[in-house]
């Protein structure tokens, strides 16, 4: 399991000329702020940057424009992630860029899974299996504001692309199936993909053989080509003749065409310019005044004879050069009309060939040697061609065969017993933590269980089950674990005393070695003496003040995405 942890997360409007910087400690942060003060944005950026946005996102800072560069590290080793908009640069621990693209699902999502050896494939609504973006990987470890304490594996928009994938992500993500079944399920349809393919090819090719077979001659002698060799010989010389005339006129076609291709783009050019001219001179002779400046480039032209007068003569000389281009079109269609009508002229060696084929020894013609031996042939091509079909099949069901024994062999029954129960029983354990009373077993017992309860109980019962899921992470996935950021968990009007239990279980009930984030209005109580960013400005997480630090902290990382 590699591990992600976040240092540094910067945020620069150049649209507000305002900025923020924020850095996160290794074990546990707490943004601490009012209502309005910028403290969700802040903790929907981080995920963001990665190219996970949250289900919901303020408008107003959507309309900032709000570019984000965040520093992390995976197993200790450190690196950069930039994303303006839509544009991502992935960057090493010494600036060097190692991707610089757009597009989340088939651009940064696939350099983020390598990074984090993040295997999950899900079915497209076109049943194509591929590695889903980032949200499906940071799933189990954001917890939004705006839709989490309502409802579980909802952090993220767009995560209906993969319909039903509550339960594959689930599994993964828990360890029941790893990541190795993934990559098994993967090559085993992409084999029956190709298999499938193949099998198409292979019927297409049995049913033009079948009506080539049906439309035959059935003949009930030897075909000797011994009987015709001087029919033979005339035939190839007469072939040959045809050949070497025909290729003569369609290499004088081809010369014919492109010269007229060029004498009528030629045309349409001066056609175009001699309308300008035209125009020019039309509006000269309307206007009054002396001097006419040009409204694009603001020069100063005299408006007087020897102006008119050259445009005159301009409009002269295009309309006779346009005159000559239209003259030179006419020669070259004459030439093609020539040279058409000798392709025409052919029919007498096209008759003569056809004499040959068609000279009988008894009851056998030429024809019919030429046409045996072509289907000989083609005979021999179709049933190499399916004995190649037929072996590319083979392979693929080998190796999809070899899949699903792997599958199998990683969908280990016992262990996924152990893995449920130990789920279990951390849920029931949290839900008596966070005195949820009426939440029962039954309705949370599934691993990728949606939570239904109502009121103040309804966040208290998805804190337990967030927080079950990641320590049933944290033992048995072999999935990547990530930062846990944690947003505003004090929902639906909490008393003192639920409040104070559910800020300090966020606290006190992460898993060993687990980094958080957690924003709150208040700490409601509970004690915590660790790393405190303080958002206190209403309606301003951005500070002008940090503008130009900021700005010259990106920079040079704006400027190899540029590269």
């Amino acid at each position: 399991m590699k591990n992600l942890q976040l240092r540094r997360l910067l945020l620069l409007s150049a649209r507000e000329k305002a900025a923020q910087l924020t850095t996160f400690d290794a074990s546990k942060t707490v943004v601490l702020g009012e209502n309005d003060t910028g403290k969700s944005c802040l903790i929907k950026s981080i995920y963001a940057a990665f190219g996970a946005d949250s289900a919901k996102v303020n408008q107003t800072w959507k309309d900032a424009a709000v570019d984000t560069l965040v520093e992390f590290t995976i197993e200790g080793i450190p690196y950069t992630l930039l994303r303006s908009g839509s544009t991502f640069g992935l960057f090493d621990g010494d600036g060097a860029t190692i991707w610089v693209g757009s597009n989340i699902t088939s651009g940064i999502g696939p350099q983020i899974a390598t990074l984090l050896d993040f295997r999950l494939t899900l079915a497209d609504r076109k049943g194509e299996l591929q590695v889903p973006p980032p949200a499906y990987l940071f799933l189990p470890f954001y917890v939004d504001q705006d839709v989490s304490w309502v409802e579980n594996w909802s952090s993220f928009s767009n995560l209906q692309m993969f319909a039903g994938y509550r339960k594959d992500v689930a599994n993964f993500h828990a360890g029941l199936r790893p990541n190795e079944y993934y990559e098994a399920k993967a090559l085993k349809a992409s084999a029956d993909k190709t298999k499938d393919e193949f099998k198409v090819e292979r019927r297409a090719l049995d049913r033009a053989s079948a009506r080539l077979r049906a439309n035959r001659k059935r003949l009930h002698f030897d075909l000797s080509p011994d009987q015709f060799v001087n029919q033979i010989d005339a035939l190839v010389a007469e072939c040959q003749s045809l050949q070497s005339a025909q290729d003569k006129v369609q290499g004088a076609l081809s010369d014919l065409n492109s010269k007229r291709a060029i004498l009528v783009e030629q045309s349409v050019i001066a056609e175009n310019a001699l309308a300008d001219l035209d125009a020019d001179y039309e509006f000269l002779r309307r206007e009054t005044e002396d001097e006419i400046i040009c409204p694009t480039c603001g020069t100063i032209h005299a408006n007087d004879f020897a102006n008119k007068f050259g445009l005159i003569s301009d409009v002269d000389t295009c309309r006779a050069f346009l005159i000559d281009i239209r003259k030179e079109i006419e020669v070259i269609d004459a030439q093609i009309a020539a040279q058409k009508e000798q392709l025409g002229g052919f029919s007498d060696s096209i008759t003569r060939i056809n004499s040959i084929l068609d000279e009988q020894r008894g009851d056998l013609k030429l024809r019919d040697i030429i046409e045996g031996e072509s289907e000989k042939m083609m005979d021999e091509a179709v049933a190499s061609e399916q004995k190649e079909i037929d072996s590319q099949i083979g392979t693929q069901e080998i190796k999809s065969d070899e899949a699903a024994q792997t599958m199998k062999s990683l969908d280990d029954k016992k262990r996924q017993g152990e893995i449920k129960g130990f789920y279990l029983r951390q849920m029931n354990s949290f839900v008596q933590q966070l005195h949820v009373p009426n939440l029962a077993e039954e309705s949370y017992k599934a691993i990728d269980c949606h939570i239904r309860e109502t009121g103040s109980d309804l966040p208290r019962g998805l804190l337990a089950y967030y927080y079950a899921f990641i320590h049933t992470m944290k033992r048995y996935s072999t999935s990547a674990f990530c930062p846990i950021v944690i947003d505003s968990p004090v929902q639906q009007d909490q008393d003192v005393a639920n409040a104070t239990r559910m800020i300090d279980f966020c606290l006190n009930e992460v898993p060993e070695g687990s980094q958080l984030i957690l924003g709150t209005v208040s700490l409601h109580g509970a004690k915590y003496d660790g790393h405190v960013i303080q958002t206190d400005t209403k309606n301003k997480l951005l500070r002008t003040a940090l503008f130009d630090e900021v700005s010259d902290l990106m920079r040079p990382f704006y400027a190899k995405l540029l590269q």
